[in-house]
């Protein structure tokens, strides 16, 4: 009953706005057949925001709808902002992603000598994906989590191949405070967040009350219900924004000199290793960002998942067109979303129905 309810309620909020255009037609059907509670989409094409809105339900519970302003939980979308931030550091001079592990741990484990900061971001160091350590039920300082590993052999040679993991970026964390003397998420904040005016943006656990904040949501032998909450993501994951304010990151994406330069970017966005064995494969992980191809078109792109909510970036860097969705429901999968929103944006259909 409650699945229908919602279902009704994005049609309801839709047509309150007037016609039907396709692009909603294409997020109501992934909805339906995702069951997804609540989305936030925002596209952005030849840097012109054509499109940033709420479809369906923040709050299931008391009908609240999702809008732009919906605050919601990144996941690994969050990798990007500490990447941008080593970087940002090695403009200022403080470090250089050359640098080795041992440098800011030198009690860290004789394997980890070969470590530098640029195999964290491109998830080459041969770390375990995540620390022994890491519970999703408590919060526990991050070098906590980190020091678990130590005993921990690597499973691969530092650099050999790709292998995603989340205590990599814990290290990175840990290394932004050492080496800019604050928390981590205020470095991240100050150097940025404000400089993209991006205010409803920012790192938090679960017990705070923020405004416009989404539950997040899950099913269940078939039945919605809230998810299980997450109270230690942080540095993987743990980041929340608004459909608002990342239109505002990827406006500063655009503009190359604004927080970082212009080679410092491009950097970020250089295929590093690829994320597979098979041959076939054409995606390559850079630094917090994946690169690959959809329809032949460049992309450079990243998703996250945090219990009850998934996220998708993707940038198309040859036809200047940002997809960027945001949802509250566990069994979602926004990068389906994504292809069939390009496969509209890129059709005939669509440039016929511009005005």
């Amino acid at each position: 009953m409650k699945t229908k309810l919602i279902a009704c309620f994005v049609l309801m909020s839709t047509l309150a706005y007037g016609q039907v255009d396709s692009t909603d037609l294409i997020v109501q059907k992934m909805m339906s057949e995702q069951k997804i509670v609540g989305l936030s989409l925002a596209v952005i094409k030849n840097g012109a925001t054509i499109v940033n809105k709420g479809y369906g339900l923040a709050n299931a519970e008391h009908q609240v709808a999702v809008t732009p302003a919906t605050v919601i939980r990144l996941g690994s979308l969050s990798k990007q902002f500490f990447t941008t931030a080593i970087m940002k550091l090695q403009e200022q001079g403080k470090l250089s992603i050359q640098d080795p592990v041992h440098q800011f741990f030198p009690d860290a484990p004789e394997s980890w000598r070969p470590i530098q900061l640029k195999h964290l971001m491109s998830h080459t160091s041969g770390l375990k994906r995540e620390g022994p350590a890491y519970d999703n039920s408590i919060i526990q300082p991050d070098l906590v989590i980190i020091k678990s590993a130590y005993g921990l052999p690597l499973d691969f040679k530092t650099g050999e191949k790709y292998q995603y993991s989340n205590l990599g970026y814990y290290l990175l964390a840990e290394i932004i405070k050492q080496v800019s003397g604050m928390p981590w998420q205020d470095y991240i904040k100050e150097q940025l967040f404000i400089p993209a005016g991006m205010k409803n943006s920012g790192m938090t656990d679960f017990y705070p009350i923020i405004a416009n904040r989404a539950n997040g949501y899950m099913h269940k032998t078939g039945v919605l219900v809230n998810a299980d909450a997450m109270y230690a993501v942080r540095p993987s994951g743990g980041f929340l924004s608004t459909s608002n304010d990342m239109i505002l990151w990827e406006k500063m994406l655009r503009d190359k000199n604004k927080i970082l330069k212009k080679e410092n970017w491009e950097q970020l966005w250089q295929p590093y290793i690829k994320t597979s064995a098979d041959l076939k494969s054409k995606a390559y992980y850079g630094f917090g960002w994946i690169i690959d191809e959809r329809n032949g078109n460049k992309t450079v792109e990243h998703g996250g998942a945090n219990v009850g909510f998934r996220s998708y970036y993707t940038r198309f860097v040859d036809k200047d067109l940002t997809i960027i969705i945001l949802t509250n429901t566990d069994e979602a999968n926004p990068a389906v979303l994504v292809k069939a929103l390009s496969n509209y944006y890129f059709s005939n259909k669509y440039n016929q129905a511009k005005p």
